[in-house]
């Protein structure tokens, strides 16, 4: 990003990130706690943030059961806050800190799949031609855009099977960028749930332009939400 400070913990339009993305799950029926996987120098300012986002959206400070510190790849941090998630969790959502626009609906259809699948993804059609090339300057094959999907997040899984699959990867060292390519890999194929186009994950300054025009062109985002837990 060329920012000193973390993507999550950037200022969207006078609220942070990841205050926008908690705002979201706080609006879901389905989210009953929420485990905040943060850099460890930067666990006070997130704790502080994450309970100030569930006050704003009318959530007990027990809704954020724990901030844990992350590690050194995704399925590290992922680890860390599976295990502060209770353990009679039917379903656990994993969600990018860095996707301040996920939509309450969205979030409870991929639930309900992964309750009757054993796990499911948001994702997109992939609309632009894909290209692949070896060396990074010329072409070597094109994939058929018909098959490909953007994976999104949140991704629900099945608790104890998603468990079983996160000891199972850190036990053979394997990590990936997408928590669905582990379940693929030691379980079982994710469905597919299709996401929206704007829940756009903030890895560019670019996308904090996009992520402003959204504001603009969509009101009831700039809006402070109120969840209600249930």
């Amino acid at each position: 990003m060329g920012e000193s400070e973390r993507k999550p913990f950037l200022k969207l339009e006078g609220q942070t990130v990841l205050g926008r993305a908690l705002q979201g799950l706080a609006q879901s029926a389905r989210v009953r706690e929420v485990v905040v996987v943060a850099p460890a120098d930067q666990l006070d300012e997130a704790r502080e943030l994450v309970l100030d986002a569930a006050q704003n959206a009318n959530q007990p400070r027990n809704w954020i059961a724990a901030v844990v510190p992350g590690g050194a790849e995704r399925t590290d941090s992922v680890q860390a806050g599976m295990l502060a998630v209770a353990e009679e969790a039917q379903v656990v959502l994993v969600h990018d800190a860095a996707r301040p626009f996920v939509q309450p609906d969205r979030i409870d259809q991929v639930v309900a799949c992964a309750l009757e699948h054993g796990a499911a993804l948001l994702a997109v059609h992939v609309s632009d031609t894909i290209k692949t090339s070896t060396d990074g300057r010329e072409t070597s094959g094109t994939l058929d855009r018909s098959e490909l999907w953007a994976a999104q997040t949140p991704q629900a899984f099945d608790a104890q099977r998603f468990r079983a699959v996160l000891q199972q990867a850190c036990a053979e060292g394997v990590s990936a960028t997408d928590d669905a390519a582990l379940f693929e890999r030691f379980d079982s194929p994710v469905t597919l749930v299709e996401g929206d186009r704007d829940n756009i994950k903030i890895t560019t300054p670019e996308d904090l332009l996009y992520a402003k025009a959204i504001l603009r062109e969509v009101p009831s985002r700039s809006a402070s939400t109120n969840g209600e837990r249930r």
